[in-house]
């Protein structure tokens, strides 16, 4: 529940700043990049306490396979490269493409190495060092990520992967963080069957994480295979097509039609389920992209009625939602959805969700997403 709350206003803060950027991108670009930057800063923290409190109840399950470490961590770096390159960092990555595979959950391992190097940009002064190498260890893969940075006394080394705590930081708390990623780290490497472990040679001199996973031999899985859908980083020529908007946050879907409205979209939007219903029966929707905490019926009960509905045409249904906990996954594909997504979306993600070729072939765009 806190999860839902806190991502909801999360959701047309994003929305507003990608219609600022559609209508006039130089306009107070500097300004929305910080915005931008700080509310996704507030969506991670969101997400690192969901995943700490479900580790630590046990609910996390991973989803294996054998896969290639070299694409684990382009992931990884992928994630973390907004702030290596803000701090200005020189990244050097060291890992071969081939003959380093794991039996692993690419999304949570990409997770490990993602935290990691973000933990090593942030505790390292502009124009640092940071790199990742990897290599064979007997039966395993050593991964080790090394920086410049401010570096561990040798008393807080035995309390780095402890919840909550965190190292000497200044007053302004510049780094951020609620000292829940290294505890995170700790329990997914466990759950992959590995260790890690960290050394310094005192404050000021840096630091290294080491992670030692076991090998694994079979065929690798490949890109396709883990779900990696390329998308783009603009949506500019969507083709039109015509979306149902449900949800009772006003000022959500009101950022959210005007985004869509400048992208060429045919868009009607209802606040609850039955004005929902009612827009279905003048509206072809295409798509119906529909929040679940709604009043008077649930978003999954309206699925399930336009669904078993007596009518010509069932439009996609996307469930774009503050819920994003594996079961509520479960209830809304079980309840009909053909995609679920969790506030806050990124408006490329969302008309990939449409099932939009242009939005979702890469030869159709230029420049390859960012995401978590």
């Amino acid at each position: 529940m806190l999860g839902h709350e806190l991502r909801n206003p999360l959701a047309p803060i994003l929305t507003a700043l990608e219609l600022m950027k559609l209508r006039d991108a130089d306009l107070f670009a500097r300004e929305r990049q910080v915005i931008d930057r700080q509310v996704r800063h507030v969506a991670r923290l969101v997400d690192d306490m969901l995943d700490i409190a479900r580790i630590t109840r046990g609910k996390v399950s991973l989803e294996k396979q054998p896969i290639e470490l070299a694409f684990v961590v382009a992931k990884a770096v992928e994630i973390a490269e907004p702030v290596i390159a803000q701090r200005a960092h020189q990244l050097r990555v060291e890992v071969a493409d081939r003959g380093l595979m794991v039996d692993a959950d690419p999304v949570r391992l990409s997770q490990v190495f993602a935290n990691l190097l973000t933990n090593a940009a942030r505790y390292t002064e502009p124009r640092g060092r940071i790199e990742i190498v990897a290599s064979r260890d007997g039966n395993g893969i050593c991964v080790e990520i090394t920086d410049s940075g401010i570096g561990l006394s040798p008393e807080f080394l035995p309390r780095v992967f402890d919840l909550f705590v965190q190292g000497t930081r200044p007053t302004d708390r510049s780094q951020g963080g609620l000292g829940l990623g290294l505890a995170l780290v700790q329990s997914l490497v466990k759950m992959h069957g590995g260790w890690v472990k960290v050394s310094s040679e005192g404050l000021g001199k840096g630091s290294r994480f080491s992670v030692l996973l076991p090998m694994c031999e079979g065929p690798a899985s490949s890109a396709r295979d883990v779900g990696e859908a390329p998308v783009a980083d603009t949506v500019t020529g969507a083709t039109p097509r015509r979306i149902l908007l449900v949800d009772d946050n006003a000022d959500a879907v009101d950022m959210l039609r005007r985004m869509l409205t400048s992208l060429g979209y045919d868009v009607v939007v209802a606040y609850d389920g039955p004005q929902a219903l009612i827009a279905l029966e003048t509206f072809e929707a295409d798509v119906a992209v529909v929040d679940i905490g709604l009043p008077v019926m649930d978003g999954y009960e309206l699925a399930e009625r336009i669904r078993s509905g007596d009518r010509s045409r069932v439009p996609r249904l996307v469930a774009m939602t503050g819920y994003g906990q594996p079961t509520d996954r479960v209830r809304s594909q079980a309840a009909g959805f053909d995609d679920h997504l969790v506030k806050p979306v990124n408006i490329t993600a969302l008309v990939a969700a449409f099932g939009d070729s242009d939005a979702s072939d890469p030869a159709a765009q230029d420049n390859p997403p960012d995401s978590r």
